[in-house]
């Protein structure tokens, strides 16, 4: 383990912890945490993650040289790991159904199996891709550049129809279940249609486009405007839940995070806001926040723009404590357990809290 810096700061409200030279478990252990695993990746000289995601029982770490890294995210160890395409080339978020993860690359569809770690093709397509692919069983469905979402047979790869939204603006995410798929336009319109045909079961339109992907959590749709409002929509009906969206007063360009109780919408300028997802109502607001890590309970963990972690008590709106994550190079938010995901150096680590 290495040498650590710990600095304890007591006041009246809450405190703060310090560490430096890498992840200190003595400090996490201060803070009520603990290092689950720690995995180091392989990365060439001047070669750093970018981005990391998480996708069910994994996690993907993409690196500025567009190799991704697949992890077992409840142990750490290695699912596979690829050259997705070359260097600068766009890479879109993976997505997954079942067993297979699809990532679009180079204009490339990317399947791999993550139970027997391996790839499975490369299809080349013959439209460039706007955003990260969504399946089910039957179908891929792929945002292209020319507006229009594409529907494949997942089996041949063979495009069977293609749809677009009804003011012909473009397709910013999909979402995909069994019996239908829903996507978002930069004009604001959020659809549902049926999975095996282009036929509209509902149609929400915001005020302003949607940019950010969408969220989804207990059978709603959370949905972030370039007119300021986060709104929260009935999946099987399309209907506004809240009385009124949330606004935030500033132009939303990131996706909200949505838990089962509830939701995390950044701001630029304002900071990160925590909404009660059942009233719509504003919990509290962190003017430095810039994503949440993970939810344990009422607490929640939020990344700052100095690189510091911040729980939050959702409960008493107020801050427990800080910890100074400076060597974090990278992390994801993870809305479906307490565990934190950070990446120091080559280091990629999960965190939780601690067993009482």
């Amino acid at each position: 383990m290495k040498n650590f810096c710990f600095v304890c700061l007591f006041v009246i409200i809450f405190s703060t912890f310090v560490y430096a030279g890498g992840i200190s478990e003595k400090l996490l252990n201060q803070a009520g945490l603990s290092t689950v695993w720690q995995t180091a990746v392989a990365l060439d000289a001047g070669e750093n993650v970018q981005r990391i995601d998480i996708l069910g029982d994994y996690l993907y770490a993409l690196t500025d040289k567009n190799y991704l890294f697949c992890l077992d995210r409840n142990t750490g160890k290695s699912c596979f790991s690829a050259t997705v395409a070359l260097p600068q080339m766009p890479v879109s978020a993976p997505s997954s159904y079942a067993n297979t993860a699809y990532v679009v690359a180079e204009n490339k569809l990317i399947a791999f199996d993550t139970l027997q770690r391996t790839e499975i093709s490369r299809i080349t397509l013959h439209i460039p891709v706007s955003a990260a692919a969504a399946a089910n069983k039957e179908y891929i469905y792929l945002p292209g550049m020319d507006k229009r979402l594409h529907v494949l047979d997942a089996n041949s790869g063979h495009e069977l129809f293609k749809v677009t939204a009804d003011d012909f603006s473009g397709i910013t995410s999909v979402s995909a279940a069994e019996s239908s798929v829903t996507f978002a336009t930069a004009g604001g319109s959020i659809i549902c249609m049926q999975a095996s045909s282009p036929k509209r079961i509902w149609q929400f339109n915001a005020v302003g486009g949607i940019t950010a992907p969408f969220a989804s959590a207990a059978n709603f749709i959370y949905a972030a405007s370039r007119d300021t409002n986060l709104y929260k929509i009935d999946a099987y009906s399309g209907k506004s839940v809240w009385n009124f969206p949330f606004h935030t007063g500033s132009v939303l360009t990131t996706s909200p995070r949505a838990t089962q109780t509830t939701v995390y919408q950044y701001a630029q300028n304002k900071g990160v806001y925590a909404i009660d997802a059942n009233s719509g109502k504003q919990l509290w607001l962190l003017p430095d926040g810039e994503d949440l890590l993970a939810e344990n309970g009422s607490t929640a963990y939020i990344m700052d723009k100095n690189n510091n972690c911040v729980a939050m008590d959702n409960q008493k709106a107020k801050k427990i404590y800080t910890i100074n994550f400076a060597p974090v190079t990278a992390y994801t938010a993870n809305t479906s357990d307490a565990k934190i995901y950070i990446m120091d150096g080559k280091n990629i680590s999960c965190i939780a809290p601690s067993a009482k």
